[in-house]
């Protein structure tokens, strides 16, 4: 980490790296943090807070879902 590096970046970084099927960033400006899924959905699908910590069980909630949910190939 560089010393002047944001620290919502780095918090970013750290939950990206705990969370692998997610793409975490931070807004410069709104200090809301934005998580995209490495897998698909359809219709797209994102989580945002402005406090991370909130962050994992709402990822875990999505992913729970998502991938639970049988594929229309594999209905049936």
């Amino acid at each position: 980490m560089r010393a002047d590096e944001d620290p919502g970046r780095k918090e970013a970084r750290r939950l990206e790296s705990e969370n692998p099927l997610w793409i975490v960033r931070c807004g410069v400006y709104s200090r809301e943090f934005v998580c995209f899924p490495r897998f698909g959905l359809d219709g797209g699908s994102i989580v945002a807070s402005k406090n991370p910590g909130t962050l994992p069980p709402r990822m875990r909630k999505v992913e729970s879902s998502a991938l639970s949910t049988p594929s229309p190939q594999t209905a049936g």
